[in-house]
């Protein structure tokens, strides 16, 4: 279980509580609803002095009109859910393995990351993105090359090959925090845009931490379910949409992203093809990172 942080269990459901709709429910309102004799309780727990019961932070939850995935983030930061924990290592390597043939002989770009955006593996198409350099991409992951890196860090050739950086990002911080919605209350989320400091220069950072700040899943407009990404490569400008594939041998936590071109009526799949055959190095193996992860 993780361990409760009371402090920022109690500024959570004051925030909750304020917010509140159709209206902002006061603490007095709040106590009303519970069936509760004053407010007392209600301070205490809100200044972090009182840690409640599971069924006391449904009832708020329920009071307050709050979602499923918000009351399981209060329990969560009250102590009484679990952490998330990646299989073991060997599992991990063994499922990757076994997909690992097909994934290497696909023409486009293939994606395996885990629900904390680590990158586990690559295919060699993935190196047209960054010139079409095999070391590169072996170095990247080397480096520990993140989900988020390659959309936010200017230094990186992914990024500036983005047509509409913009919109990549706003797009890749809605399913991180969606596919993560029930994990809020774990340490890696809430360390997460501190973390992220660390890896990029202070303009990028400036930029995550607003975008990190904007992006309120079940407030910003439903995303489709195969998100598109234009990218510019040589001198003309590719279109994919990118198909998330959970894996459910590894409980949901590990999931593959891959590149499959746009049919637009414009040529845009040829011109892919023709730009993938002459790009992507020679190699039927994928560039794979997870000895790192132990």
């Amino acid at each position: 279980m993780a361990q409760p942080d009371l402090e920022l269990l109690g500024r959570v459901i004051k925030t909750f509580r304020e917010q509140a709709r159709p209206e902002r429910v006061s603490q007095f309102r709040l106590a009303t609803l519970l069936g509760w004799q004053g407010t007392a309780p209600i301070v205490e727990i809100e200044k972090g002095r009182r840690h409640p019961r599971p069924e006391t932070l449904t009832a708020v939850g329920e009071a307050l009109r709050l979602s499923p995935a918000d009351i399981a983030y209060l329990h969560g930061l009250a102590g009484y859910r679990p952490v998330t924990v990646l299989p073991p290592l060997d599992q991990v390597a063994r499922v990757l393995r076994a997909i690992e043939p097909d994934l290497a002989r696909r023409p486009y770009p293939v994606q395996v990351l885990d629900y904390q955006f680590r990158h586990w593996m690559l295919n060699a198409a993935t190196a047209a993105l960054v010139d079409g350099s095999l070391a590169t991409l072996e170095e990247l992951l080397r480096r520990g090359v993140h989900g988020f890196d390659v959309v936010f860090d200017s230094r990186l050739p992914t990024r500036q090959q983005l047509a509409d950086p913009e919109a990549v990002e706003r797009e890749r911080l809605f399913r991180f925090k969606s596919h993560n919605l029930y994990r809020r209350h774990e340490p890696f989320y809430l360390e997460y845009p501190e973390r992220i400091r660390a890896r990029l220069l202070p303009a990028d950072y400036a930029r995550f931490a607003a975008c990190w700040a904007e992006t309120e899943v079940g407030t910003e407009p439903v995303f489709p379910v195969h998100p598109q990404l234009t990218v510019r490569l040589g001198s003309q400008d590719l279109t994919f949409e990118v198909h998330m594939i959970e894996l459910l041998q590894l409980d949901r936590l590990l999931y593959i992203g891959y590149f499959e071109p746009r049919d637009d009526g414009d040529g845009n799949r040829q011109r892919c093809e023709a730009y993938f055959a002459e790009h992507t190095p020679t190699r039927d193996t994928c560039v794979t990172s997870w000895e790192s992860h132990s």
